[in-house]
Formats: structure tokens, C-alpha cells, sequence
């Protein structure tokens, strides 16, 4: 390789180098506070009155529900992008869940609409409470289980050393020890934050507020 090539790839690298200095300088600058675009986000789907309006047009359709529910289950298109809007959505804001109808639904129908809405996220809180505490149950269990096993490890241990006995099964006994506390850690830790975030969310919409009228405010 000569002197010019050596050049070229040495000139090469640095441009590589300086490119994804740039590239990391920029993807930093997306997680600063002003240029968040959760934060842009939140402030514009909050109103004056500090809630968070998630504003659905139905002004083009007769019906939100769906039509194979006899008018009771809301068309799941329909929740999805509710709870697509509140994705980004700080849980601690209170929502408002309102449906622009145009003027054309009658007070039943609304009734009907609203009840619809309040009983999907209502049940659907119960369903990630339950999970939740089910799971924390889980872990309180498995990590009883586990802290018997490495107890039982440890005594067992101590005595066979006394007697200059080397057993395989104690070394069972400690793995199987760690086994379950570490399905506690998971119980309570990992999968169990997931959990919990999940019955924050569901919890924030179960506690939303069901409106019908034009958006209050239509912020870009």
C-alpha cells in the first residue's frame, strides 16, 4: 500500500469518525428538554384547564360501535387510537375523552357511548390490577420458596462440612435456591414494572372523562 492509499483510508476514517460525532450530537440534542417532542406534545393536547382532551371525530359515521355488538362494544379502531393518544401522555394528567358527533346524536345514544367507554377501560383496569397482584403474589411465593431452599442449603452444608462429606444434592439445594429468587427478582422488578406502568395507564384512561361536543381547543 503506498502513501497516497494510506492517505485516502486515513482521511476516509476520519470523515467516518466526524460523521457519527454529528450523528450522536444530534440524537443527544432530540432528548433535550426543548427539543423534546413529548413535551411539545403534551402541551398541545392540554387545555386551559390542565386536562389533556383527546379529541375523536365521528362526524362521519352514523355509529361508533361496533356491528356485531347489538350497540355495546365501541369499534376497537376507535379505542385504539384513544389509547394511542395517550401513549405519550404523563399518567398523573387527568384526560377527557371527547366525541365530536356534529350535533347529530341523541342524549341516549351518548348515554349509550359513554357507558360503552367507561365499562371497556373500567374492566380493562380490573384485568392489569388483578395481573398485577397476582404477580406480586407470584413473587412473595417463589421467594419464600427460594430463601427455604438456600436455608435449608446452608445448615445442611454446614453439617455435612463437619463431617468432611461432600453431596451433590446441597449443591442442588443452592441452585435451586437461586432459581427462585431470581423469579422473584423478575416477579417484582422486571416483568413486575411492566405491570405496574401498564395499570397506571389503564387506570389513568378507567378514570377519563367521557364528553361530547367540538374540541375546545385544536392546537398545532
Amino acid at each position: 500500500m503506498d502513501e497516497k492509499q494510506k492517505q485516502y483510508l486515513s482521511d476516509k476514517a476520519k470523515e467516518v469518525r466526524e460523521q457519527n460525532r454529528v450523528f450522536r450530537n444530534r440524537i443527544n440534542q432530540l432528548f433535550a428538554k426543548k427539543y423534546r417532542y413529548s413535551l411539545r406534545y403534551e402541551d398541545a393536547m392540554i387545555d386551559d384547564d390542565g386536562k389533556a382532551y383527546i379529541n375523536i371525530d365521528l362526524t362521519k359515521i352514523d355509529s361508533p360501535f361496533s356491528i356485531f355488538s347489538y350497540d355495546r362494544r365501541i369499534d376497537q379502531e376507535i379505542y385504539d387510537y384513544i389509547e394511542n393518544e395517550a401513549f405519550y401522555l404523563r399518567v398523573a394528567i387527568p384526560l377527557v375523552i371527547n366525541f365530536d358527533d356534529g350535533g347529530k346524536y341523541s342524549d341516549e345514544l351518548k348515554e349509550k357511548i359513554r357507558r360503552a367507554v367507561v365499562r371497556h377501560y373500567s374492566l380493562q383496569y380490573e384485568d392489569k390490577r388483578l395481573e398485577w397482584e397476582k404477580g406480586r403474589f407470584f413473587g412473595a411465593i417463589v421467594l419464600a420458596i427460594g430463601l427455604f431452599f438456600l436455608a435449608t442449603y446452608i445448615v445442611i452444608s454446614i453439617i455435612l462440612s463437619n463431617y468432611g462429606i461432600d453431596n451433590i444434592f446441597i449443591e442442588i439445594l443452592c441452585i435451586m435456591s437461586w432459581v427462585f429468587v431470581w423469579q422473584s427478582v423478575d416477579a417484582f422488578f422486571f416483568s413486575g414494572h411492566q405491570r405496574k406502568v401498564d395499570v397506571y395507564n389503564a387506570g389513568q384512561l378507567a378514570l377519563a372523562e367521557v364528553r361530547f361536543g367540538e374540541p375546545p381547543t385544536i392546537k398545532k
